[in-house]
């Protein structure tokens, strides 16, 4: 039974790789056809329709939405095709997920030896559920784009340590694909220490580049480390760091003194195993996740983020020693694609799907390292891993339709998370646009009542007015202006000389 696997990998590794991809690109597709069909949506209407700086090449050069260069150039040639209809920018948007799974299927070939763990990684990362929100979304790209440029900047600087081919050819294109990842997200600079991580676990002492000095590259972290820590004390980075958690544990119904970080770190750390539940479980997907705070260091998802950051350092030990070179390299893939979206410093969520996108491929590539090993034990295998595959596909197809509009997106998005003030205000906001004033009201009043966001009592005083109730109007003008919050301050400027204060 053995012979199984070998005879696939044969059959496989007979097809050319352009064949395989392009088979790949064709999946993408297919499983993702109902984004044609998606409006814009959540991100999308202020990062495109609303950004001049995609619609042509000198407002790109005024950069009046500065941040993701990159990105913008790939919406401006969509504008150019397609000008503002969704449809035609999905054609791209898909092209660079497809191409995605393509290179998890090169780089899985290449630190397995064997083709078909590499179609089984690459199919898992593209028919994942938690892909979703970057595929839908068209916002997103700079997750996929950059992602494309890491594992192309992993690939090339692979390549250049094979026989009979110019290293130095190779090298210059793994620096240059590195360069231009960091134009379309910032966890591209996470490259070089792909780069490392693949010469200590492949790479004859012999041949290595950058390890071929360590202490020198132990003198440099130990340079950057001290550099950070007098930053944190004597700059700004203790202040910087703080200043986006008041509004961040805000989105999670909890208030933040800033008096101890603690209440931060543990629902950092219950982030982080909310996420990988939904890595390898993926049910319950919305675009917004609200949970309860943990209760201190002995909260089970505390435990649990605590125990599988610990299991995985160990796991790294053991591979190093062992020479597991492909699990070590799925562990380094994951944790520093990881840990730049992990709010180790603070971002915009706790919690989010796209946040896991770049991540996968760690684990796809262990996955379909299983599944090849699993179908050369036992060749019936194969039936189950499609099955799985097959309902991995369905349930993407089922999550693309919570994209169809704003109405099914924060509806989803009340059902996952029903304390969410960002969701239920949402939802109340569709609500008015509708006319559906009785509804809206229902949801903007559940949304104020979590006392963390003013917006909702702006919305409610909007409702109000267009009920004709002018004392209810003001009275929640009035807590919305009480907050004094200054992501509203352009907001609560022009309400008070409305009101004449």
């Amino acid at each position: 039974m053995s012979n199984c696997n070998g005879d696939r990998d044969s059959m496989i590794a007979s097809l050319s790789p352009r064949w395989i991809i392009a088979a790949l690109l064709a999946a993408a597709y297919v499983v993702f056809v109902p984004t044609f069909s998606l409006p814009w949506i959540y991100d999308d209407l202020v990062v495109i329709v609303g950004n001049p700086d995609v619609q042509s090449i000198s407002a790109f050069w005024r950069d009046s939405y500065p941040g993701r260069p990159l990105r913008e150039v790939t919406f401006l040639l969509d504008h150019a095709l397609f000008g503002l209809q969704p449809a035609g920018w999905h054609l791209q948007h898909l092209l660079w997920h497809g191409l995605n799974a393509g290179l998890v299927f090169l780089l899985g070939r290449r630190l397995t030896g064997s083709p078909l763990a590499g179609v089984l990684a690459a199919l898992c990362f593209l028919v994942h559920p938690l892909q979703v929100e970057v595929v839908a979304n068209l916002s997103h790209r700079k997750d996929s784009l950059a992602l494309f440029f890491i594992l192309a900047a992993l690939l090339a600087y692979a390549r250049s340590f094979d026989a009979a081919v110019p290293l130095w050819r190779w090298r210059l294109a793994a620096l240059i694909l590195g360069s231009i990842g960091v134009l379309a997200k910032e966890n591209a600079l996470v490259v070089p220490l792909l780069w490392l991580g693949y010469e200590g676990l492949y790479v004859p002492p012999a041949e290595r580049l950058l390890l071929r000095r360590p202490r020198w590259i132990a003198a440099a972290a130990v340079a950057a480390g001290v550099a950070a820590v007098i930053w944190w004390l004597a700059g700004d980075g203790s202040e910087l760091y703080r200043e986006p958690l008041s509004g961040l544990m805000a989105k999670m119904n909890k208030s933040f003194a800033g008096d101890t970080l603690l209440p931060y770190w543990l629902m950092m750390l219950k982030g982080w195993a909310w996420m990988f539940l939904r890595l390898v479980w993926p049910a319950a997907l919305a675009v917004e996740y609200t949970y309860v705070a943990p209760s201190g260091w002995g909260d089970p998802w505390v435990l649990a983020a605590l125990v599988l950051t610990l299991a995985s350092l160990g796991l790294g030990v053991v591979t190093w020693r062992r020479d597991w070179r492909l699990v070590g390299m799925a562990l380094l893939c994951f944790w520093c694609l990881w840990l730049p979206t992990s709010n180790l410093w603070p971002l915009s969520y706790f919690a989010a799907d796209r946040y896991i996108y770049a991540p996968s491929v760690g684990v796809c590539l262990v996955a379909g390292w299983a599944g090849g090993w699993l179908v050369g034990h036992w060749r019936l295998a194969l039936l189950p891993l499609a099955g799985l595959l097959l309902l991995l596909a369905v349930l993407s197809w089922r999550q693309c339709g919570v994209w169809q509009s704003n109405f099914t997106l924060w509806s989803r998005a009340v059902a996952v998370s029903p304390t969410s003030t960002t969701a239920l205000n949402n939802l109340g906001q569709v609500h008015l646009d509708l006319g559906e004033l009785d509804e809206a009201q229902a949801y903007f009043q559940r949304a104020a009542a979590n006392m963390t966001d003013p917006i909702p009592f702006y919305n409610l005083g909007q409702l109000f007015e267009r009920k004709g109730d002018a004392e209810r109007a003001l009275y929640n003008y009035r807590l919305f202006l009480s907050f004094n919050d200054p992501r509203y301050q352009q907001k609560a400027q022009a309400l008070r000389q409305r009101l004449g204060r």
